[in-house]
């Protein structure tokens, strides 16, 4: 039997094609999936608020685009909002906070006159592997309970001290025809008003997965839009 040379050139080309397809979804953009998000009936109160906004990571770059792409989405719904970085760019976020130091991130705050606060957290980073043509697998994220307000404690400071431990579900990933190894971070944003009482201070939350990160900027922008599309369609 004699196979045409052209038609393996073409399947050669097909599979070429296919790879850097896959390639390409999987690594030249970050791809932000919504897992839950909850809102208070009060939320509308922070459109009286002055309102920092906090990106809690150790890279400057990151916590700048962050908090620049967040504070944008928030002035176009007209709500007050500076980005931490910008007023207070010593209050470095990721560092370990004792209960002086958060005594003295709150008198600040109330010095400044910031009355709400937008807090966006890393929850979980992971690395995942795709075995292509051997069918999808269940991968396991950090999710969180649903138990709104209650499960965030006493208020912006007590979560800002202690990022909360979470519970897992599973996101299914489905089956391809490589080998790929892509990393995934779980983010949460918050939104508080801090004239409340602190149990009623949590206004809302969104949690977030992020694949493949391509650069701080775009991804922030990405993630800005993302979370403000969810706020605005949950109920």
């Amino acid at each position: 039997m004699t196979i045409n040379p052209l038609i393996l050139t073409k399947k050669t080309l097909l599979r070429s094609l296919l790879t850097l397809t896959i390639f390409l979804n999987l690594f030249s953009c970050s791809n932000i999936k919504i897992l839950h998000t909850w809102k208070s009936e009060d939320l509308p109160s922070l459109r009286a608020n002055n309102v920092l906004v906090v990106a809690r990571t150790a890279r400057p770059e990151v916590r700048e685009a962050f908090e620049m792409e967040i504070t944008k989405e928030l002035k176009a719904r007209n709500i007050r909002a500076v980005p931490s970085y910008t007023k207070f760019p010593e209050l470095d976020p990721d560092k370990k906070i004792t209960a002086q130091r958060m005594e003295e991130i709150k008198a600040l705050l109330e010095k400044e006159g910031f009355n709400g606060v937008v807090l966006s957290v890393v929850k979980d980073y992971q690395e995942l592997t795709r075995s292509i043509g051997e069918g999808g697998y269940e991968a396991s994220v950090n999710y969180g309970y649903r138990d709104y307000p209650t499960y965030y404690g006493n208020g912006f400071y007590v979560y800002y001290t202690h990022p909360l431990s979470y519970s897992t579900e599973d996101i299914y990933v489905p089956e391809s025809e490589y080998t790929l190894t892509s990393r995934l971070y779980v983010l949460e944003t918050l939104a508080y008003n801090l004239d409340q009482p602190e149990d009623q201070q949590l206004l809302a939350v969104v949690r977030s997965s992020i694949e493949n990160p391509q650069g701080a900027k775009t991804t922030a922008n990405d993630y800005a839009k993302a979370i403000a599309k969810a706020v605005n369609k949950s109920k």
